[in-house]
This record gives structure tokens, C-alpha cells and sequence, in this order.
């Protein structure tokens, strides 16, 4: 990738990014509350197994079409592999999660002068409009999701267990070695083979719908 295109990856990746990505631990919080996340191990098979059972079985390979279809101005392809990703977010709080980021992601967009879709993509092809946008490839595109995905939950797990700055550190250097096996599985993935259950991050988004206290959103 040229370094200018690199660098757009970055921008798009920052947690400085104004889409609020830092609000969500999607279930983490509640996995925590409930006793199944008590330490850094822990943490570690957690995000790892939700990685490869979600992101690379749902996101990655829905970024991987929605890539080639807004490259393409492919629209009612991009819309469906939109409305397939919104159908696979289980609970209340992830839909608004998808909805909320996905429509900030598009605003900031605009003020870039970018070409967005004709109607509200939620987060998962807003991003891969927005890569298209920036000249970012479809495998760093893979590859910089699966990252910021991987780092906001290793933040999320660093306030909620909680974990000092260095185990954050190498709960992120353990996921590191995922990433790329998780993006291989998700571009070998078909169409038929795109979804998948966890139930346990389900039923974690679920009762943190009507947790008594609490610092994230989802």
C-alpha cells in the first residue's frame, strides 16, 4: 500500500475516529459483571473466539462483498449485504450499535466531500464505503477492522476487569497473531457460509439491555 494510502487506513482505524466506537463493549461488560471474564486469559479466549466465530464469519467477509460492490457502484448488491449484516445483530442494543456508528461514520464522510450510499449503511458498510473512498485495498480493509474490533474490546476488557496497561498489551500482541488467520477465513468464506451464533455474546448483549450499572452502551 503507498504511504498515503496507509495513512488513510490510520485515519479510518484512530480511535480518535468520531463515531464513538470507544461507547461499546458489545456483551464484554456483562461477560465481566457475570464472572466468565476474571483475568487476562480469560480475555484473551474471549475476544480470539468471538474474532473468528463473528467477525470473521459475518463482518469481515460482508466488508470483503460490500468493498467490491460500492467499487463497482453495485447498489442493490451493496444494500443487501447491508440488510444480511443488520439481520445478524441479535440484540437491541447491537442493531443501534450498527445503526449509530454506521450513520456517524457516513456523516464524517460528507464533511470529507466523499460519495456515500443513498440511504443509511450501518457500520460494517459504512466502513467498507468509506475504504473504497480512501483508496484502501479490500485485504488492509480486512485486516484494519479485525484490528480496531480487536483493540476497542482489549480497552473495553483494560477498564472492566480490570487490566493494567502492560496486560492490555499482551492480550493485543496474543490477537495479533489471529488477525490474519481470521481474515483468511473470512475470503474464503461463501456467501451460503456468511453468519454465525455465539450464543454467549447474545445472551451477555441481552442482559446488559437492563444492567443496573453501567459504563458502555452495548
Amino acid at each position: 500500500m503507498p504511504p498515503y494510502n496507509q495513512a488513510k487506513l490510520w485515519q479510518l482505524i484512530s480511535p480518535m475516529l468520531p463515531i464513538g466506537a470507544y461507547h461499546y463493549s458489545q456483551g464484554l461488560e456483562q461477560a465481566v459483571e457475570r464472572g466468565w471474564i476474571r483475568d487476562r486469559a480469560e480475555a484473551v479466549k474471549w475476544i480470539s473466539e468471538l474474532l473468528h466465530h463473528t467477525i470473521a464469519h459475518i463482518d469481515l467477509p460482508i466488508i470483503h462483498r460490500a468493498h467490491r460492490f460500492w467499487r463497482s457502484k453495485d447498489i442493490p448488491s451493496l444494500q443487501y449485504w447491508d440488510e444480511v449484516c443488520r439481520s445478524h445483530r441479535e440484540t437491541r442494543e447491537l442493531r443501534d450499535e450498527e445503526d449509530a456508528m454506521g450513520l456517524a461514520l457516513m456523516r464524517l464522510a460528507t464533511e470529507l466531500n466523499q460519495p456515500i450510499p443513498p440511504w443509511r449503511p450501518g457500520y460494517v458498510v459504512a466502513f467498507s464505503v468509506f475504504a473504497v473512498n480512501a483508496e484502501i485495498s479490500e485485504t488492509d480493509a480486512l485486516s484494519g477492522y479485525a484490528w480496531a474490533w480487536c483493540e476497542n474490546q482489549v480497552v473495553s476488557a483494560t477498564k472492566l476487569i480490570p487490566l493494567g496497561h502492560t496486560e492490555g498489551q499482551l492480550v493485543l500482541r496474543d490477537l495479533i497473531e489471529q488477525i490474519p488467520i481470521a481474515v483468511d477465513e473470512a475470503l474464503e468464506c461463501s456467501d451460503e457460509d456468511i453468519g454465525n451464533s455465539a450464543p454467549g455474546l447474545a445472551l451477555a448483549s441481552m442482559w446488559h439491555e437492563t444492567q443496573y450499572s453501567r459504563i458502555f452502551r452495548s
